[in-house]
């Protein structure tokens, strides 16, 4: 049915790619039996289903001969490109306030990744999956997903910690010690879950780029689509609202990547949303005109930041659409907080 799989941005896969070319690989063996279309290099805002995504990892580490080539890209992932889910997490006061806002804003953000934090308090144990059928393979994924998360966690806390342990629903007998040097514990594999045990002294680092107001924004934000979930909304405007705001920062929050994501055409996007009384652009600009507001009379984070957050190429088409909406720059509006 369109809009039941789960889509994920794939601008990481244009990046994957680029890389192999770099490394004297041709598009047609980069992209032969990949389960993804040589398409996606031409278009500005690329998503794919998830399982798709899953499979250019596996097939990318056939072709590479490379069967950490998941993990190592994720131990080298940036912080910035992890999306806005990432800033309801860093702004938060501690690691464990952090796992546990990502937890709860998962599905704001995601349609694929089911993260769990229920074991967190008990045991110091934090669980997650993806949504996808078991005939998926999804070794390289999972993997990029361990390596990165904790490479995100480790630069948000600035200290290099070491969790407990980390389990894995996937069988690996190679390279277990590069993997295993990286976390700094014990690496199980073939175990019921995916688990990262941390150390009870580690969740209560605090994060250094903590920021009260930021954090009220996002979580204002993502409550208030939640409730409206709750509350029975209209579906449809609830899952473009999503869409949108998990795709500002990266300048994917197109009609068409929105569709896209969503499993349906630039066109019946637009009639779905005209039967709801709104519309595409009506919706992103609302959504930015309310995200603005707030960041600006309730955090301190730079102007520049800000247009970043929203999607904006530049401070210049962030002051002429704030000023379009409210007759000020953001300066002048910061000053009257």
């Amino acid at each position: 049915m369109p809009g039941t799989t789960p889509h994920h941005g794939a601008m990481l896969i244009q990046g994957f790619v680029r890389d192999l070319i770099d490394h004297g690989y041709s598009q047609k063996q980069i992209f032969d039996g990949s389960g993804v279309s040589p398409r996606i290099m031409t278009d500005e805002k690329p998503s794919l289903p998830f399982e798709q995504i899953a499979s250019f990892f596996e097939h990318a580490a056939e072709l590479t001969d490379n069967d950490l080539v998941g993990f190592e890209r994720g131990a080298a992932r940036e912080l910035r490109r992890a999306g806005l889910i990432c800033y309801v997490g860093t702004s938060s006061p501690t690691l464990a306030d952090a796992l546990r806002n990502v937890a709860r804003y998962q599905r704001v953000f995601s349609d694929a990744l089911e993260f769990d934090t229920s074991q967190m308090t008990s045991k110091n144990i934090v669980s997650w999956q993806y949504r996808v059928e078991t005939r998926v393979q999804r070794r390289q994924y999972v993997e990029f997903s361990a390596s990165g998360m904790m490479a995100v966690l480790r630069k948000a806390t600035q200290r290099p910690f070491v969790p407990e342990f980390i389990h894995f629903k996937h069988a690996r007998n190679t390279h277990t010690d590069v993997i295993e040097k990286f976390f700094g514990c014990k690496v199980s594999y073939a175990r019921p879950m995916n688990q990262i045990g941390f150390r009870p002294h580690d969740l209560d680092l605090p994060l250094p780029a903590a920021d009260d107001g930021l954090h009220t924004v996002l979580k204002d934000y993502c409550e208030d689509v939640l409730g409206r979930k709750n509350r029975n909304a209209p579906d449809i405007v609830i899952d473009v609202e999503r869409a949108i705001v998990d795709r500002l920062a990266s300048g994917e929050a197109t009609q068409e990547e929105v569709g896209r994501a969503l499993g349906m055409s630039a066109r019946t996007l637009a009639r779905r949303l005209a039967a709801e009384g709104t519309t595409f652009f009506g919706t992103v600009e609302e959504l930015r005109h309310t995200l603005a507001v707030n960041y600006l009379k309730n955090s301190d984070i730079v102007l520049a930041e800000i247009a970043y957050l929203l999607g904006y190429s530049g401070m210049s088409s962030f002051n002429d659409a704030f000023k379009r909406w409210t007759g000020q720059t953001p300066g002048q509006f910061r000053k009257q907080k």
